[in-house]
């Protein structure tokens, strides 16, 4: 229960901060599969929740800074804090909370002149947990930003 308040918490937090530039989507990570819902990710500076389904149920934070910003393609990199949701985590059956720590990097290519809304990413990120399971996630997504 308290893992649900944490995650309505942050949804409700980005939303709000996103002032009605809200962007959802889902990513096919090699660990998890994530269901996302962040601010505006052509802006500089972006933040996105995402919320792990596949395996078990999971929240990662993330924090990203376009360093490539052009209608056509963002490139990105960020930082993010996840609870649960990898499934690599869960090797070890303890009764402790798994933290880890992700750095993804990644380009969003927004193909489509007559909507930039609708993008499609590829993203890699190493990931590092607490029990020394670190390791390099890749995946695909599909985002839409509502404008």
């Amino acid at each position: 229960m308290k893992k649900l308040f944490f995650l309505s918490f942050a949804l409700f937090g980005l939303i709000s901060v996103a002032q009605a530039q809200v962007s959802v989507g889902i990513n096919f990570q090699t660990s998890d599969t994530f269901i996302t819902v962040g601010t505006d990710a052509d802006k500089e500076f972006f933040g996105e929740a995402r919320l792990g389904i596949a395996h078990d149920l999971g929240l990662e934070l993330m924090g990203g800074y376009n360093f490539v910003r052009k209608s056509e393609v963002n490139a990105y990199v960020g930082a993010g804090l996840g609870l649960l949701g990898d499934h690599h985590h869960h090797h070890h059956h303890d009764d402790h909370d798994d933290i880890y720590v992700a750095i993804p990097v990644g380009i969003l290519v927004k193909p489509f002149s007559n909507t930039r809304n609708l993008g499609f990413l590829v993203e890699a990120a190493p990931v590092f947990s607490g029990h020394d399971h670190n390791y390099l996630r890749g995946g695909i997504g599909v985002k839409y930003t509502f404008r």
